[in-house]
């Protein structure tokens, strides 16, 4: 009995000492297509002629995934990139989506509300399936956001019409 004991500790431990096999390795952020701009999705570049996800100033893209709308942004800083939806073509009374580059080296998605030419982080976070990374001097990040929501001043209903507010830069202090 004890030599099957020991025998099957040899098979599922594969030769290693370790009883388990290791997790695979978590799958690292999925580039941009930019070849699907105006076909699959809509996308707005800012920079030099011919930029994009990875060299333009600034990078937004969109398409509807059923009651979704998926959003991938991305810009040259070190500390945020942001999407704003406007009633008007100025700051003020905006629900805005930023991509954070923290402290801790992450990308975290944040949910804001522009308060005259203040930006008021909300706590509730219409986003979700939310991933980041931070390379190259580079803030990239993709999530996913409801198209219809419950009338709510800081949360806007992505069916309607909205002005887009593009907007990145530095963090201080997180």
């Amino acid at each position: 009995f004890l030599f099957l004991v020991f025998y099957l500790v040899m098979i599922y431990s594969d030769y290693t000492g370790y009883p388990f096999p290791t997790a695979p390795p978590v799958d690292p952020f999925a580039k941009i297509k930019v070849d699907d701009c105006g076909k699959t999705k809509g996308c707005f570049r800012y920079g030099k002629p011919g930029c994009n996800a990875e060299t333009c100033d600034y990078f937004l893209s969109y398409r509807r995934i059923g009651a979704d709308v998926e959003f991938e942004l991305s810009a040259d800083t070190d500390g945020w990139v942001a999407v704003g939806f406007s009633s008007d073509k100025k700051m003020g009374g905006d629900d805005v989506m930023a991509c954070v580059h923290d402290d801790n080296g992450r990308v975290r998605i944040q949910h804001f509300y522009n308060v005259g030419q203040w930006a008021k982080e909300i706590q509730r976070n219409p986003a979700r399936d939310e991933e980041g990374v931070f390379e190259n001097n580079r803030v990239t990040c993709r999530f996913k956001r409801p198209v219809y929501v419950p009338r709510e001043e800081t949360i806007v209903d992505l069916h309607l019409s909205w002005y887009y507010l593009f907007a990145w830069g530095p963090a201080i202090q997180g």
